[in-house]
């Protein structure tokens, strides 16, 4: 996208007063940010709760020569803008009401993290939410799933850190701008291991945001929005963690808890969502059940080879097909090379990213490809995080 596109969709998000129903009733109307401030007074005019305050402020010359010093202030940083008209702009956050107009992105955002979960939790883990974090999060990522969370202390920083370990990859939102110190401190390390490689810092705010409560509250929707589903681990009845799961039930995303101790109120908020309906989750492979017929649309719209081969076809994988593309011709021959080292004898997910390493493929797309195979019946992955074939 051309850098004023980019500065246009940041003026209209930086503009005070125009919320997000405003915003959106500007872009229904008139198609774009650019054709916004491109239209006649009488145009905007007639777009409903605009108001003459409004329109001055839509119009005020001086937010726009705020939005071009961001973005130059973002392009010195290191910080990539990443606009709802941008096709990077993750999918699931897209199907909002209303989406984010602007994301403020440090690392890489990927196609795969489409196939994501939310994991939440206190900040003060009791024992067994930390027990239950540990549990569930290292398989997830080895599974190939991306784990998003807020970046906060407990809970939060056990997930990125299972994804950064697993090899696999991690979304972290923050409630402040990604041009201050990451919050907490205690994180800033944790926030560069993200970004090496394993997935990107995500914010809503300018570069210079510092961190307040509201602000936290605010990001909540965004963390539920980026995912397929939320997991809540445990929650208090006041917990802002609740905060997330009512956004993922109203964007119509799968709510996912872990059971607690009924005589514990630190658990209280986690089993009402249980009582509303949400999924009972006991091991990773209760989520991976829940979240297989998404994880199946997801695999096709990312184009991966077909999914639905019947158990006993494991040899098709070995045939050499014309590819569409060369990078079709590496998938395959990844899926080859896993094939048959996992045939020889049940291997351990190290040797299987040692494999990809070889290939010049990266961890997260040696996970995305064996959590392929796996719903298509071709492996199964054994305790202590071996991958069999299926029947093996």
């Amino acid at each position: 996208m051309a850098a004023t596109e980019t500065i246009d969709w940041l003026r209209l998000a930086l503009t005070p007063a125009i919320g997000p129903v405003l915003a959106s009733r500007l872009l229904t109307a008139l198609g774009s940010p650019g054709a916004v401030f491109r239209a006649p007074r009488r145009r905007l005019e007639s777009v409903a709760g605009l108001g003459q305050a409004r329109l001055e402020r839509l119009l005020d010359p001086a937010v726009a020569d705020a939005a071009t010093a961001e973005a130059h202030r973002c392009a010195e940083a290191g910080v990539d803008l990443v606009t709802l008209a941008d096709e990077i702009y993750p999918e699931p956050l897209r199907t909002l009401e209303y989406p984010p107009l602007v994301l403020w992105v440090r690392g890489r955002l990927r196609p795969e993290d489409r196939m994501a979960v939310t994991i939440v939790g206190p900040r003060r883990p009791s024992g067994y939410a930390g027990l239950m974090a540990d549990r569930l999060a290292p398989p997830l990522a080895a599974h190939g799933l991306t784990l998003v969370s807020g970046l906060a202390y407990g809970v939060d920083a056990i997930v990125h850190r299972a994804a950064v370990e697993a090899g696999g990859r991690t979304l972290a939102v923050v409630g402040h701008g990604l041009g201050v110190p990451i919050y907490p401190p205690a994180n800033a390390a944790l926030a560069d291991s993200i970004t090496d490689g394993h997935g990107a810092l995500i914010s809503i705010f300018p570069l210079a945001t510092e961190p307040a409560p509201g602000l936290f509250a605010q990001r909540n929707e965004v963390l539920a929005g980026l995912a397929l589903a939320t997991l809540v681990i445990e929650a208090s009845p006041e917990s802002g963690t609740l905060i997330t799961a009512r956004h993922a039930a109203a964007a119509n995303r799968i709510v996912m808890a872990c059971p607690g101790d009924a005589t514990r109120r630190a658990a209280q908020g986690s089993n009402r969502l249980l009582a509303e309906g949400a999924v009972l989750v006991q091991t990773a492979e209760d989520v991976l059940a829940t979240l297989e017929p998404e994880l199946r649309r997801a695999l096709v719209d990312l184009e991966a080879p077909p999914t639905d081969l019947p158990a006993d076809a494991q040899g098709d994988l070995f045939a050499e097909p014309t590819p569409a593309s060369p990078a079709a011709a590496t998938l395959d021959s990844l899926s080859t090379g896993l094939i048959e080292l996992i045939g020889r004898e049940p291997q351990p997910l190290d040797a299987l990213l040692e494999l990809g390493a070889d290939l010049g493929r990266p961890a997260g797309q040696v996970l995305e490809k064996l959590l392929a195979m796996e719903l298509a019946g071709h492996i199964r992955q054994l305790p202590g995080r071996l991958y069999a074939l299926t029947g093996g």
